[in-house]
């Protein structure tokens, strides 16, 4: 046991011997020495040196210095200055590792400094200098979204975010950015204070970068922040450019003035006067056409009183417009036509067609733009010779069997007309509008026109029955349910009043009843309707609401009351197109058919008083007709559903 000992003993003395004269053959490695800390003096000689380099903006050696101070022990007030400067020394010598990480720890040092711009700047050239653009967008977004910030920090977000967009040339989010600024700002005055930088930023934009985008701004939302300072500016240089196009340049101006929403507009106002001081005011000169005396007088007296009261509002807002006016009904009617200003290059009428014949033939359309008051215009080409301010026969079908067919849920319909020109070329386009829409015409029947006794049989083979058949209050007489749902009478309102109650002697009194506008201008006339229950599911179209909530019907109303007058479609008529007229002088002056008709069609932020109207490509006009249900004080604008409901009641209590 002993012997085991020490030969364990012996082993390991022997394992250890060449270790021990190994060790004595190589040199000891010596570890540095180990600084002491550095003294009290030390680390106010690095403050000193640190600080020496700060002022002599020796940047790269007020970085070394300061990164060794960070960690000493430092009073509060010194340390958050060595932090300040070490993220500045490091910006200063692009190491942005180092400078975002300083800024954190600065600002944990002192929170305050989130909510001082310069710093959260510090923190975006520390991101854009480590290629990191994205986050840098993406933390600028972040300020914006904090409603709880201050504005003076996310309004200097939005101007940094701007200029990024600006220096890789992507306009694009301008738009968006702005208006959400725009919306964002507490009062009127940072409103303006924002406006005045926008206006700064977009004129540094290049020109063809400006047109790209404008040309993209929808008509509708040219008014609005910040569009309209980028179509003011595109207009402004566009004048310098070409200074023919100062009219409509100051048509648009005036608009955006009127129309904008600014907080304060008077640098927009100086600069306009300055351009207006330049190029002097523009004058517009508008005519009408119109019969001012026989049968059709007080129509065309009515459309003058609407046009007056359009240029007077006009004027008001700094907008000169000069009226001519011919007599459509004198003898020598061609005369002052020819010989009227040739400023007045848009033409509004005649609303008679032998007049607009007679225009046409003398060939006065090709050196003037007509825009008829017809529904047709005859072997005119519409679009090339002349232009429709009227609805047309589609526009009434089209009102008609989008309700029937879209809004109610009619799948069949049926045509009842008369046999006359005017019946029956509305009721074939019914027909084809009812068919193109995907519906179908499961009934049609016409008569004699004057012939009221022979109506009831006309009625009778519509529906499907023997004429004279009918079932008593005591009788189980099963009359056939027609396969129709409503029925369309293209005739004028007093023959409809002889032909509905047919309908009921019948026993048929769910049908949905379609009729022409010729009902609803009818209908307006009479004080007192006692036929009104043959009427309660009557539908027509017309293109005038007294209750229309638009500003301009609205400011219509009130001036001809203030007159004394109650305004009707002529009288919205004269007074939206003296409007229409303006806007389009310069265009209508100097364009060819096609680039007025791309002009026409792109013409959609009018305030109309009527019904809307708007044209295609090819200057074929479209009126957006309101549609009415007539009632004991007038007609009422049709609500979709709660006719649909009124009709289902009226089915259920007549259901067989």
């Amino acid at each position: 046991m002993v012997y085991q000992l020490a030969l364990r003993e012996i082993l390991i003395l022997l394992l250890l011997i060449p270790v021990f004269f190994a060790g004595g053959c190589v040199e000891k490695k010596r570890l540095p020495p180990i600084s002491p800390p550095p003294t009290e003096e030390t680390v106010q000689g690095l403050l000193l040196q640190a600080d020496t380099a700060w002022q002599a903006r020796d940047y790269q050696r007020s970085r070394q210095l300061y990164d060794i101070l960070v960690s000493e022990p430092l009073a509060h007030r010194q340390l958050n200055l060595a932090w300040e400067r070490l993220a500045i020394s490091s910006l200063q010598t692009q190491d942005y590792v180092r400078a975002q990480d300083a800024l954190i720890r600065w600002a944990l040092l002192d929170p305050k400094l989130r909510l001082e711009w310069f710093w959260h700047e510090y923190r975006v050239l520390a991101l854009l200098g480590q290629d990191k653009e994205g986050q840098a967008e993406d933390y600028l977004l972040q300020i914006l979204r904090q409603p709880e910030s201050p504005w003076s920090l996310r309004s200097s977000a939005g101007v940094r975010l701007s200029e990024m967009y600006r220096q890789r040339r992507d306009y694009d989010p301008l738009r968006p950015l702005f208006a959400d600024l725009h919306a964002a700002a507490p009062d009127a005055k940072t409103r303006a204070e924002l406006e005045r930088v926008v206006i700064q930023i977009v004129r540094e934009i290049p020109d063809a970068s400006l047109q790209q985008f404008v040309e993209v701004i929808p008509p509708t939302d040219s008014a609005t922040f910040p569009n309209a300072v980028f179509v003011w500016e595109q207009r402004r240089r566009e004048v310098q450019k070409r200074p023919g196009d100062w009219p409509e340049t100051w048509a648009i101006m005036q608009r955006l003035l009127q129309q904008g929403e600014w907080a304060d507009p008077r640098p927009f106002v100086e600069d306009f006067d300055e351009l207006q001081e330049h190029f002097g005011t523009p004058g517009i000169c508008v005519g009408l056409v119109l019969p001012l005396d026989g049968p059709l007088a007080e129509t065309g007296w009515k459309v003058v009183r609407g046009a007056e009261a359009g240029r007077d509002a006009l004027e008001k807002n700094g907008y000169p417009v000069r009226l001519e006016i011919a007599n459509s009904r004198a003898a020598d009617m061609l005369e002052p036509l020819a010989t009227m200003d040739p400023e007045c290059r848009v033409i509004g009428g005649p609303i008679q067609r032998d007049a607009w014949d007679r225009m046409h033939g003398a060939n006065l359309t090709s050196q003037r733009r007509f825009f008829t008051f017809m529904p047709t215009m005859g072997e005119a080409e519409e679009g090339r010779q002349a232009w429709r301010f009227f609805a047309g026969p589609q526009d009434q079908v089209h009102a008609l069997a989008d309700l029937a067919l879209r809004q109610m849920d009619i799948s069949g319909l049926a045509v009842l007309f008369p046999q006359d020109r005017f019946g029956e070329h509305l009721g074939e386009m019914f027909t084809r509008e009812v068919l193109r829409m995907g519906g179908q015409v499961t009934g049609q029947q016409s008569y004699q026109p004057g012939r009221h006794e022979e109506w009831g049989d006309a009625v009778a083979s519509l529906l499907g029955v023997q004429a004279q058949q009918r079932r008593g209050r005591q009788e189980r007489t099963v009359l056939p349910r027609p396969p129709f749902q409503a029925v369309f009478i293209p005739d004028n309102l007093s023959d409809a009043e002889v032909l509905l109650p047919q309908f009921f002697y019948y026993d048929e009194p769910r049908l949905l009843i379609l009729g022409p506008e010729l009902w609803s201008q009818a209908w307006l006339q009479r004080p007192r309707h006692t036929e009104l229950q043959y009427f309660r599911l009557a539908a027509m179209p017309g293109a005038w609401w007294p209750d229309n909530p638009t500003p301009a019907t609205r400011s219509l109303i009130e001036v001809m009351h203030a007159s004394g007058q109650a305004p009707d479609f002529w009288i919205a008529l004269g007074y939206d197109f003296i409007r229409f007229a303006a806007r389009i002088s310069q265009a209508a002056q100097t364009s060819s058919p096609d680039r007025l008709n791309a002009h026409l069609a792109s013409f959609k932020d009018f305030d109309w008083s009527m019904a809307p109207l708007s044209w295609n490509d090819h200057g074929h006009a479209r009126q957006d007709l309101f549609l009415f249900q007539p009632t004991s004080q007038g007609l009422n604008l049709i609500d979709p559903m709660a006719l649909r409901n009124q009709l289902d009641r009226v089915r259920e209590r007549f259901a067989r």
